[in-house]
Formats: C-alpha cells, sequence, structure tokens
C-alpha cells in the first residue's frame, strides 16, 4: 500500500516539475537570447554557431530554474492532492502527512547532490566552453564589440563610439569618438580621441584586438 502512495506521489511531482521545469528553462533561454542579442543578431553567423552559445551557456542557468520549478512542483502537486481530499484518505486509514511525503523528500535530498556535482563538474567546463566560443566570434568579427550610433565599452578604460560601420567583417569605421578614463576610478574622462576613419584588426590565435586611426586628434 505505502510503496504504491509513494510512486503515486512521485509520478504526480515529477510530471509537474519536468513541465515546469521546461517552460521556465524556456522563459530563461529566451531572456539570454535577448540579453545577448547585439553579439548575435546580424553578424553573419550560422545557425549551428548560436545553437553552441546558448548550450554552452544553459548550464549556468539550471541552478537559477531549478529551485523554482521545485517549489512551483510542490504547491501544485500537494495542492492538487489537498484539493482532491487524497490526504484526507491517506489519514483516514493511518498514513500521516509525514509518512506521505517521506518518498519526495528523499527524492530531493538525492536531486540536491546530483545537482552539486553538475555545479562543481559540467557548470565550470560549459563557462569555460562559452566564453572560448564567444572569444572566437569576436575574433571572426572584431567589430561585434563596437556598435553603431552609440557608444560600447571596451575593457575597463574605453567608451568607443562610430557613425558607420563597413567591410566584409564591419572592420571599417568612421567619425570614431573614443572616450579614455586616466584612473580605474575616475568618474571623468580625461582623454578624448577623436578619427575620421579606423579599422579594427585581430591577429589569428590572438587575444588582442587592435583599432588602427586615420586622420584625428588625440586630446
Amino acid at each position: 500500500m505505502l510503496k504504491i502512495i509513494d510512486r503515486y506521489i512521485i509520478k504526480e511531482y515529477l510530471t509537474r516539475l519536468v513541465s515546469v521545469f521546461s517552460i521556465c528553462f524556456l522563459i530563461f533561454i529566451v531572456q539570454t537570447f535577448w540579453l545577448f542579442i547585439d553579439e548575435l543578431a546580424g553578424k553573419g553567423l550560422g545557425f549551428d554557431t548560436i545553437l553552441k552559445f546558448l548550450v554552452y551557456y544553459s548550464p549556468k542557468l539550471i541552478p537559477l530554474v531549478l529551485p523554482l520549478s521545485i517549489v512551483l512542483a510542490s504547491l501544485m502537486t500537494f495542492g492538487s492532492l489537498a484539493e482532491n481530499y487524497e490526504f484526507a484518505a491517506m489519514k483516514s486509514t493511518g498514513i500521516s502527512v509525514q509518512r506521505a511525503m517521506r518518498s519526495l523528500t528523499l527524492f530531493i535530498v538525492f536531486l540536491s547532490a546530483l545537482v552539486f556535482f553538475f555545479a562543481n563538474d559540467v557548470i565550470p567546463y560549459s563557462e569555460y566552453r562559452w566564453l572560448n566560443l564567444r572569444r572566437n566570434i569576436q575574433q571572426f568579427k572584431p567589430s561585434m564589440a563596437i556598435a553603431e550610433g552609440q557608444f560600447s565599452q571596451v575593457g575597463d578604460e574605453f567608451n568607443i563610439k562610430v557613425k558607420k560601420k563597413s567591410g566584409e567583417n564591419d572592420q571599417y569605421l568612421e567619425e570614431v569618438v573614443i572616450h579614455k578614463k586616466e584612473a580605474k576610478h575616475s568618474s571623468g574622462n580625461s582623454t578624448v580621441i577623436i578619427a575620421d576613419r579606423g579599422e579594427l584588426t585581430s591577429e589569428i590565435g590572438s587575444n588582442t584586438l587592435s583599432l588602427v586611426l586615420n586622420d584625428g586628434n588625440y586630446y
């Protein structure tokens, strides 16, 4: 009798947990895509590259999605059991609420241990692959770091604005304005560089993005 009840509660809980987790995870993935839309859209990247980008980023979302999914699935499961008087039926046969929840408690403990090893091993590896892929994309498309018509922060010291980008990889820039902070904690821009033209270059295998400016002034 107790084994049947345990299997029933676990089945009801897992059904709701998978459904809630899938919906929440999809919402977080869409939010991630919009967060990095400037780096992914309009850059000539293939669908497989964008898919890899999201796959490598998704493991770090699981510790955010799973607690919410567990809480919502628990409320839905036990709310349904109480609404259908199934808890009352269990108590009438001598089964306490604590005993009915024991199988689910053991499952949550097991899931917690599994998530711990996942966060300890899988997430750091996926984060490394994600950062490596992001760096490779920026080397393939150096202009991704700079957007047209607005200031883009490059590193901790530079804010760069360009009016227009051109070229096969958008490496040629027009009307470049650079604000540089001399001190790390300075609130103002102590140096301004203005140039009519510029070119972004990045050597293969290098982590350095170079900007060559022409016809400008240094203030």
